[in-house]
């Protein structure tokens, strides 16, 4: 007879929101709860094979959001002993979003509210205020450790750099990945480049020898495995580089609306990059142009814009020296 406890999270997420949530599951798990999922089909690719759902409930997005949700929230939530509801958790919070009146506060206001660590936040609003410090968890399946080994395996001695070229919001694309790519790839040879994103990546992504193009052709489990595989992980704050947190591997981050403390505070091997503007940290989710400071020159966020290509190609190169360095001395 199964005495266990059903606990349901709610969290209508994106790939990175889903990755945040990891850590609760395996605590409600050791808290005697069976755990189902409610989320979307991005939550649910994204924590597929984790050992500790017990089972999932996909969103139905026809239901209106302003109109009929908190009403389908109560009904799905009937059986269980605990309902954890995690929607506007960090989207609406802690990242504002343009339709709501606190988008307009201050800087220093918003910083105030908004600059607390994603993770520790989802774990108070679960009710778990001593667990701190947590990362996400990622699963897989065998074939698909067997598929990522041998992609390793096929750059053997290569320097591996997995590169995600643009998140789901305007202030998530580095404009100078190319220059600072081909700078790279021309000065060491056996640096090899996969860039990694969703279709319109496609339009970004830039053409070399050592740069094997894979945006809009890998599905996003794909490309989090190989956060595991690679030497490097390089991007904006998107799901794959919360992906790479799950991981020691190295990691660069370009900060853009969020800070260290939101995002990597507890990632390790993270070099996190802080763009030289006054609008940093806005801690605003930037869907259009409409509200982001634009560079004259690039019409582009200014975040990013400003963001120095020698910064960038620094804290890579540093990386690339380290395990340089390493293998000379093995």
């Amino acid at each position: 007879m199964n005495d266990r406890k059903k606990a349901l999270v709610i969290r209508l997420a994106a790939f990175g929101d889903a990755i945040i949530v990891t850590p609760l599951f395996r605590i409600l798990h050791e808290d005697g709860y069976d755990v189902t999922f409610h989320t979307s089909k991005g939550g649910l690719e994204v924590t597929r094979h984790n050992p500790y759902i017990k089972q999932y409930s996909l969103h139905d997005h026809n239901i209106p959001p302003n109109d009929r949700l908190t009403e389908y929230f109560a009904e799905i939530s009937k059986g269980y002993d605990k309902v954890i509801n995690l929607c506007e958790s960090i989207e609406g919070s802690l990242a504002k979003v343009p339709w709501r009146d606190d988008f307009k506060w201050t800087k220093e206001k918003l910083h105030e509210e908004c600059n607390k660590n994603f993770y520790d936040n989802t774990m108070e609003l679960a009710g778990y205020h001593e667990k701190k410090g947590l990362n996400g968890e990622l699963f897989f399946s065998s074939i698909e450790e067997t598929l990522a080994r041998d992609i390793r395996d096929k750059y053997r001695g290569k320097f591996l750099v997995l590169w995600s070229l643009s998140g789901s919001s305007v202030h998530k694309a580095y404009p100078f990945a190319e220059h600072v790519a081909k700078i790279l790839l021309d000065k060491y040879e056996n640096i090899q480049i996969l860039t990694v994103g969703d279709s319109l990546c496609g339009l970004i992504e830039w053409k070399h020898p050592r740069t094997k193009n894979y945006s809009g052709v890998w599905p996003i489990r794909k490309s989090l495995i190989m956060t595991k595989y690679a030497d490097l992980v390089v991007g904006p704050d998107t799901g794959v580089l919360h992906g790479a947190g799950c991981y020691d591997t190295p990691k660069v981050l370009f900060l853009s609306s969020n800070t260290e403390e939101n995002l990597s505070k507890y990632w390790k091997n993270c070099i996190s990059l802080v763009p030289p503007v006054d609008c940093h940290p806005c801690h605003k989710l930037h869907y259009d142009m409409s509200h982001c400071p634009k560079d004259k020159t690039l019409r582009t966020p200014v975040c990013m814009a400003k963001l120095k290509a020698v910064d960038v190609f620094n804290a890579i190169e540093a990386t690339y020296m380290q395990w340089h360095d390493k293998r000379r001395a093995a």
